[in-house]
């Protein structure tokens, strides 16, 4: 190959990196199972694992809190990881691409947004708790005051200088990424064996096992509606990973790398063993604040060391949630034509706002997100089956590029069906139960709201389409299902019919 076709081959390379071309086999970063699993495990193992962790034990009883958490993420990763995440690898496509197939070039507004407000909040939602999570630490160090104007410049400080090394580490793409969460995640694991290692030392097996939260403080005291909640605190969580898997996925080289790291280094590894051992932790320290009863368990020294590695693991998980908005975002023709390290800094920009009133973002907006699980239960329904069971798992790649004249046009651009679906499955889990208030109806308690809502917007979906789409020719669907003659995963997107596509 002479240096210049290397050169452009690297530079085709890196636009399908950090853009929307499809990545192809030779190109994908994940190329082992293990690579993978860490990405997904130091991912979900950020602050927000112990914080989840510390408000299990309000369910009633804190080991049914736990179970039911582990079986609401495994259930619920497995449903996104189909829905999201195999399409993405298939096809080496961003998520939203693949989204079109049911949703319409147009139509793909709907997951978009919800994509960058869970994406891009999170992102900031994060910055604050690690600006100040370090400047409680450096507070409990020096035996100084967690209040005051010393310490609110040190949380300023901290926000600016996490938002500066996210940049600079996602300006490199997923290639750094992946070889830094290959030592954060592992360490993630170590730290948290430690804390349950100092947890029995200090209590005991069986005070562990038999404390609870005092009965005023939980939020229910009837087993089964506990344990729902638990689940549904598990399936929630789960749903906001639907941005997240498809945006993964289309760097992970195998198929069989798909499911074990997700479900494995998401629902058990990342976030279930780190939420466990954080829900003991708040029952023996006395508050669910991880920044608070890692250095009261351990010491000033040695928290103070754990809350830094659990702090790195945050500006890994802002990191890859950048990453994954960065690509999706160019889905808008004016964010596609601006240098990569530009639309990252741009998205990163009212981080620098956020930096002054991280106390006001903690307080209110993640109120506001407690909602954004909601936004994807009947996306993942919805792209579960036109994926599995109306394509049969068989997309037109250039078509997710085009717009007029595309498969996917249905009316203008848009599937009003799916965005109708979309909307009702909200409303219908806001009936079933509110994630801030936690008021549930009567059927919450055996069924969730999730997985019904899930369950009902994909069988909503395959009847309107056999009954309306497939009879008006819209979609480009089939009487039999599937779009084209079956492919392997060998007969990757044709870039050139993309590119005029595009």
């Amino acid at each position: 190959m002479t240096e210049s076709n290397h050169g452009h081959a690297s530079s085709v390379e890196q636009e399908a990196l950090s853009g929307r071309l499809p990545v192809l086999a030779s190109e994908r970063v994940y190329k082992t199972y293990g690579s993978f699993l860490w990405t997904c495990c130091a991912f979900s193992a950020a602050t927000w694992a112990f914080l989840i962790g510390g408000f299990l034990p309000y369910v009633g009883d804190w080991r049914l809190g736990v179970m039911g958490y582990v079986i609401g993420l495994v259930i619920g990763m497995a449903i996104v990881s189909l829905a999201s995440g195999v399409p993405s690898y298939k096809y080496g496509t961003d998520v939203i691409d693949t989204a079109k197939s049911c949703f319409g070039y147009r139509g793909i507004v709907v997951p978009l947004l919800g994509l960058l407000a869970t994406l891009i909040g999170w992102s900031f939602v994060v910055e604050a708790l690690t600006s100040r999570g370090a400047a409680n630490i450096a507070a409990s160090v020096t035996g100084a005051g967690a209040i005051g104007g010393a310490h609110e410049k040190l949380v300023i400080g901290v926000a600016l200088a996490s938002l500066l090394l996210v940049w600079l580490i996602a300006c490199k793409g997923p290639k750094l990424f992946e070889r830094l969460n290959g030592y954060i995640g592992p360490l993630h694991m170590l730290i948290t064996v430690m804390m349950f290692g100092i947890l029995i030392h200090r209590f005991g097996l069986h005070s562990l096992w038999i404390n609870q939260l005092s009965a005023d403080k939980m939020l229910t005291h009837d087993k089964t509606r506990g344990l729902a909640l638990a689940v549904e605190f598990g399936m929630s969580n789960a749903m906001t990973w639907w941005p997240v898997m498809g945006g993964l996925t289309r760097l992970v080289k195998r198929r069989g790398h798909i499911m074990g790291p997700s479900i494995i280094g998401v629902g058990l590894m990342g976030a279930a063993f780190v939420s466990s051992v954080a829900a003991l932790a708040a029952i023996s320290a006395g508050t669910h604040d991880p920044t608070i009863w890692m250095i009261a368990l351990a010491g000033p020294i040695l928290g103070s060391a754990t809350m830094a590695v659990v702090l790195m693991a945050n500006i890994a998980t802002m990191v890859v949630m950048i990453y994954l908005a960065g690509v999706s975002i160019q889905q808008v023709k004016f964010f596609a034509q601006i240098k990569w390290e530009l639309l990252l800094a741009l998205m990163l920009l009212p981080g620098i706002y956020f930096a002054f009133r991280t106390e006001w973002l903690l307080s209110a907006v993640m109120s506001w997100l407690s909602y954004n699980g909601v936004m994807f239960v009947g996306v993942t329904g919805i792209t579960l089956v036109d994926y599995f069971f109306l394509r049969n798992e068989q997309l037109d790649p250039a078509h997710l590029f085009a717009t007029k004249g595309s498969k996917y046009e249905f009316w203008g651009g848009v599937n009003w069906i799916a965005v109708v679906i979309t909307g009702a499955s909200t409303w219908g889990y806001l009936l079933l139960y509110n994630p801030v208030t936690s008021d549930s109806s009567g059927p919450f308690k055996y069924l969730g709201a999730s997985l019904p809502m899930i369950v009902l917007a994909g069988l909503a979906y395959f009847v309107a389409v056999k009954a309306i789409l497939i009879p008006l020719r819209r979609g480009g669907y089939t009487a039999s299902g599937g779009a084209m003659s079956r492919a392997t995963l060998s007969q990757q997107p044709d870039r050139g019919a993309v590119t005029v596509a595009l």
